[in-house]
């Protein structure tokens, strides 16, 4: 599964770099290494809705408090 991460400064501002580190941490945690490839990408297009958060090229927004709740639906609800 590919997961990427928007770092352009928009989604930066919105804390792109906390959600990096806690889909870091969830995937060491859940032991996904694995399954899960994280990446980052500049500029998704998204910007104005929260940081951009593909995954397997289905476009999604996310801010660093959402950032567990969606790990759970979206990433490990798809293993």
């Amino acid at each position: 599964m590919k997961v990427t991460i928007c770092i352009g400064s928009a989604c930066h501002l919105k804390g792109s770099r906390e959600i990096i580190q806690k889909m870091q941490e969830l995937v060491k945690a859940n032991g996904v290494s694995d399954k899960v490839d994280l990446n980052g990408a500049f500029c998704s297009g998204n910007c104005v809705n929260g940081v951009c958060v593909t995954v397997d090229g289905e476009l999604h927004s996310l801010s660093p408090e959402t950032t567990e709740e969606f790990f759970k639906k979206e990433i490990m609800g798809r293993l």
